[in-house]
């Protein structure tokens, strides 16, 4: 068994937030990057962002169960004092999260298209054209 399978549900969680961190980090001083590489992330981002409605309901439905089957009351940090009010509340901005994923899966995946056919021929470093460039 992988250690990816024997996180939990929070682990997962933190460890996309930690995976997107790193990313963020690596490609700040990437200008060399080719289109073709920009492309490949775009779509993995794209994917991500395809699965995130799902998760989204199913945190949902963890609500959900827990009020229906837990007794629950709010701490002394918030003025909300009814755990079912704030349950609403996180269930319904879920339901509009999960909306926003899937536009951001459609904007991701178009800027995945957009940029899949282009073609480095590497970096203009102001010298002479290429061969196929001369006419």
């Amino acid at each position: 068994m992988e250690d990816n399978d024997q996180l939990e549900a929070s682990g997962h969680a933190t460890a996309a937030r930690e995976h997107v961190y790193g990313f963020n980090r690596a490609t700040m001083w990437a200008p060399d990057q080719i289109p073709a590489e920009t492309s490949d992330e775009l779509a993995e981002f794209a994917d991500l962002a395809a699965a995130l409605p799902q998760a989204f309901s199913q945190l949902s439905s963890t609500l959900e169960q827990a009020l229906a089957d837990q007794v629950l009351s709010m701490d002394s940090m918030t003025d909300e004092s009814d755990p079912a009010m704030a349950i609403g509340v996180a269930r319904l901005r879920l339901e509009e999260a999960r909306g926003l994923a899937v536009d951001l899966h459609k904007h991701l995946n178009a800027a995945r298209n957009a940029t899949a056919h282009i073609i480095s021929q590497g970096v203009d470093d102001g010298q002479e054209s290429m061969p196929w460039d001369q006419h």
